[in-house]
């Protein structure tokens, strides 16, 4: 199946850094000793990521999103 670009949620196609990517990548695998702040926000944004009572998580599009970079 072939998506449409313009039907893709943002988060998957939005350029991230390298730097970002391997945040999503340690949160996601449990390995994340700190999230730098332009991260978190990037990422909250993107919706990649969600926070609640103060702790963070992979949402499922994160997880695509990783799947589509490796």
């Amino acid at each position: 199946m072939v998506r449409d670009i313009r039907s893709m949620p943002r988060g998957l196609i939005a350029p991230l850094s390298q730097a970002q990517l391997n945040s999503l990548r340690e949160l996601a695998e449990g390995t994340l000793s700190a999230l730098p702040d332009d991260h978190r926000i990037r990422l909250l944004d993107l919706n990649l990521i969600e926070e609640d009572s103060g702790l963070l998580a992979v949402t499922r599009l994160g997880h695509e999103r990783l799947v589509s970079d490796r």
